[in-house]
């Protein structure tokens, strides 16, 4: 047997995802030096035309909330002639309706009435399908008299070959997206074909994204419609759109579409479930050639089979689509290898309340299903509408109620397919996102021991979120009369900072403030004493009162050590909100107002956390520069380049993370949101932790409630690493006392009378456990597999009450990843000496991990079977 042979990568594809992060060199897959998005405008088409195609049937009520999620109205968009002229005038949208009565004849019609008086950039066209076109009472002016009582099939053809303008000179769509009416999208129609058009530009070599699924996103774990979990797929990549967008966006660009920068790529053949769904109507952006090749394998496969039609109906099409895709295999798979795009961050949902066709038995979703959190905001008590029941629904389309999108936006879901059907509530608006109190909307608390080279551009990413704000509610007035973060305090802890940063800090808030007078700039220096500053801070107070958005910054000192500045600056905080920064990080667009819209809305949540772009500035580095970075204009100049390690992907599922929080910490401090009384309420920061005090201090916090900690799905932070950064220069004694906090934790989870001596508690089976690889000895990987099953057990028992079905799944799933880990480790490092403790029938044998792998996963035998025969050949 040699010492290379690959024993991990024979069972990847049932290993579950790995703590918090994914390489960027996965092996010969997406190299790490390949272009993010394609930049050069001979290479792509900047500003394509694209079809949107939407099937509706029954469901006008649900249409008309599609289509105003998806913000077609003048008012969403910028003034400039420009961007008028250039990216929605060439989006093209037809809707395929099917109606069975009278009543969904109206609602549809009542639709297309309105937004043919509504002044849009994009004029949806109806297109009716069946013999209700017939109706002498109805003015069908956007479809010719030979469409009537044409199929299905013909329609589809129409709304995707039909040159709408006589003089448009982009007739051939490059795009197609397939929408169908239960979709809801939580950002506008423009940031999401920017998103999914950016992302069909990768290129590299002979790969190629085939499909961009808009309903997926990081934080999906659970399939709805098969009650199953969907693991993630172990090999995606953070790819920036930035090179697209600064193609794309002109000056006056919708301020949205430049916050969220960012898509994963991944292999479609290695995953599964929700992620391995190559042709989807619910969402799925293809390229014009790819749906018409698909199409065409259909008709091919349909002449040869004489009694079928695949494009009968909407869910027959999908269904034939995903055949012929494999069909169309040497063409279309082979040639782009089967890449797949999803956003970083949640961008669409399905409201699967009801069911209207009756081609796939799919399930409909109970009201709360898919949610993580119970929110303090309930459904309106005096609404008896039945979602279950189209016809019902109708009422709403009568009474002008309308989805309640900024709750769905703040509401975590672990599925795509959910069942709460919130309501907008015109009375509560103000009360929701306009909460007023004296303290500052948040505080965010910011160490500074070191970094001036960073530190400017790390401040003006906070500054700029209220900025951003400020810009936001001047735009919607009409839609959010209040702003979310009106208020802002920042606390900069002096740890031993010699190299000027603070001052650094200082001046950037100053220089970014400049241009904005309406926000109103605080700046007390503690460190010096507060007599000569009274009388200018007096004055400053009086401009607060007198402005709606204002900024405080309050610097102080602190005694030697992380965990030292960060319980002073807690003391200094102002709001119970507190987020935390880093002086050498960037904090991404809208990070803030969507962590404290969260926060407010989820009172029992007690950390909110983010995912992070894990990235490094070295000398010589080339692969990008630093214009991928958020508020790139604030990033240093220079030799140093950007360049993307990893991401760093927290599972959503709070229960969940719990649970791999016992092994390694899958938070990233800079990226959390916490209520400053509950981080109190156990003592602060240990002081005695130079490097780990962090994970040591969410462990505490979820030893008290494993729900207690959450991360939404969308890049919060960008998190630098350099050679000077706490973390690389402290990496050995940091990881020393995460074993130790990882040690305590796993103690008094395990621990009972009868308990305090147990030998598996020794710190060589808990680091065997939390680093297989590093195991020395047989012994150790059997020790380390029973006390996994001990923790199993012991913290399924003490949260029985509080884990979700889907979670106590979800934790099963992943010890029986990590216990295959453990057979598969003690196969290639101890089977060559010890190949009679490894047998296929492994009722017998005394290797104790893979008698346990057997036990639990019996469906794996041809992975264990795998091993045995490398084992024997080699050895």
């Amino acid at each position: 047997m040699t010492e290379n042979t690959d024993f991990i990568g024979l069972i990847s594809s049932f290993l579950g995802p790995t703590s918090d992060d994914v390489v960027s060199e996965s092996p010969a897959l997406l190299p790490s030096d390949a272009p993010s998005i394609l930049k050069n405008d001979d290479e792509f088409d900047v500003i394509p035309s694209t079809r949107v195609v939407i099937f509706s049937k029954d469901r006008p009520w649900q249409l008309q909330q599609l289509l105003r999620s998806m913000k077609l109205t003048i008012g969403h968009y910028a003034s400039s002639d420009d961007h008028d002229a250039s990216f929605v005038q060439r989006v093209k949208i037809f809707i395929i309706c099917r109606a069975t009565t009278l009543d969904f004849v109206e609602g549809y019609e009542q639709i297309k009435q309105t937004y043919d008086q509504v002044d849009t950039h994009i004029k949806p066209r109806f297109l009716y399908e069946g013999e209700w076109m017939c109706q002498d009472n109805y003015d069908h002016a956007s479809v010719t008299e030979d469409l009537e009582n044409e199929s299905f099939s013909f329609l589809l053809d129409y709304a995707l070959n039909k040159n709408t303008d006589a003089d448009d000179a982009y007739h051939t769509p490059s795009f197609v997206m397939f929408l169908t009416d239960d979709c809801v999208l939580l950002d506008s129609l423009e940031v999401v074909l920017v998103h999914a058009v950016g992302s069909l530009q990768y290129e590299h070599e002979d790969r190629r994204v085939f499909n961009f699924l808009t309903r997926l996103h990081p934080g999906i774990s659970r399939c709805q419609t098969r009650d199953c979990i969907s693991p993630s797929p172990r090999d995606w990549q953070y790819h920036s759109l930035v090179p697209y967008l600064n193609n794309f966006c002109t000056v006056d660009a919708h301020e949205s579409i430049k916050k969220h920068d960012g898509v994963y790529i991944y292999k479609t053949k290695s995953s599964s479930i929700e992620f391995n769904y190559p042709f989807d109507l619910s969402g799925g952006v293809y390229r014009f050639e790819d749906v018409q090749m698909i199409l065409k394998q259909i008709r091919t496969e349909d002449k040869e089979r004489s009694n079928q039609n695949g494009l009968s109906h909407p869910n027959t099409f999908e269904l034939r689509g995903h055949q012929a895709v494999l069909a169309c295999d040497g063409d279309l798979v082979s040639a782009r290898k089967t890449l797949s795009a999803i956003p970083s961050r949640p961008l669409m949902l399905i409201l699967a309340v009801n069911r209207v066709q009756n081609v796939c038995n799919a399930p409909i979703a109970g009201s709360g299903e898919g949610r993580v959190t119970n929110s303090t905001t309930a459904a309106d008590e005096n609404d008896t509408t039945d979602p279950t029941d189209p016809s019902a629904l109708l009422k709403l389309l009568q009474n002008g109620r309308n989805l309640d999108l900024e709750r769905y936006l703040s509401t975590p879901y672990n599925s795509t397919h959910i069942g709460d059907l919130f309501l907008r509530d015109q009375s509560n608006v103000s009360q929701k996102f306009g909460m007023q109190t004296p303290s500052p909307d948040v505080s965010v608390l910011i160490p500074v021991h070191s970094g001036v080279d960073f530190a400017s551009h790390s401040i003006a990413s906070i500054i700029l979120q209220c900025v951003d704000e400020l810009h936001q509610t001047l735009d919607d007035k009409k839609i959010r009369p209040q702003p979310i973060l009106s208020s802002m305090q920042i606390v900069i802890v002096d740890d031993r900072c010699i190299d000027g940063s603070i001052d650094v800090m200082i001046q950037s808030c100053k220089n970014v403030l400049a241009s904005h007078p309406s926000i109103v700039l605080t700046v007390l220096d503690h460190r010096f004493g507060q007599t000569a500053l009274e009388q200018e801070h007096q004055q400053q107070l009086q401009n607060h009162m007198q402005s709606t958005f204002s900024i405080d910054i309050d610097v102080v000192s602190s005694g030697p050590g992380v965990a030292s500045a960060l319980n002073t600056g807690l003391e200094h905080c102002r709001s119970n909100l507190v987020a935390r920064m880093d002086a050498d990080d960037v904090s991404a667009p809208g990070r803030l107002i969507s962590q404290l819209t969260f926060m407010r809305v989820n009172p029992s949540v007690n950390v909110v956390g983010a995912s992070a772009v894990i990235f490094s500035t070295k000398d010589g580095q080339i692969n990008r520069d630093c214009s991928i970075l958020p508020y790139c204009s604030d990033a240093p100049r220079g030799g140093n380049q950007c360049h993307i390690v990893r991401t760093s992907l927290p599972v959503l599922d709070p229960g969940f993370m719990s649970w791999t929080m016992l092994f390694t910490c899958t938070i990233t401090h800079p990226t959390v949101m916490f209520r400053k009384s509950a981080i109190e309420r156990i003592g602060g920061y240990d002081e005695s932790i130079n490097c780990a005090e962090d994970y040591d201090l969410w462990l505490r916090l979820l030893g008290e409630d494993c729900r207690s900690i959450l991360c939404l799905p969308f890049v919060g932070v960008w998190h630098r690493k350099h050679n000077h950064s706490h973390s690389v220069t402290n990496s050995l004694e940091q990881k020393k006392e995460a074993n130790k906090a990882c040690h305590r934790a796993i103690e008094k989870l395990i621990s009972s009378a009868n308990d305090e001596n147990d030998r598996s508690l020794e710190n060589e089976h808990i680091s065997t456990l939390k680093d297989p690889a590093n195991a020395t000895t047989l012994d150790s990987i059997n020790n380390a597999a029973r006390l996994l099953l001990k923790i199993e057990s012991s913290f399924l028992h003490k949260n029985a009450l509080r884990l979700t079905e889907h979670e106590v799944k979800l934790i099963h799933y992943d010890c029986d990843a990590r216990i295959g880990e453990l057979a598969t480790i003690a196969v290639s490092k101890f089977g060559k000496d010890n190949i009679d403790h490894f047998k296929f029938n492994s009722s017998e044998g005394p290797c104790y991990a893979w008698r346990l792998w057997s036990d639990r996963c019996p469906d794996e035998q041809f992975q264990r079977l795998s091993l045995l025969c490398h084992l024997t050949t080699y050895s």
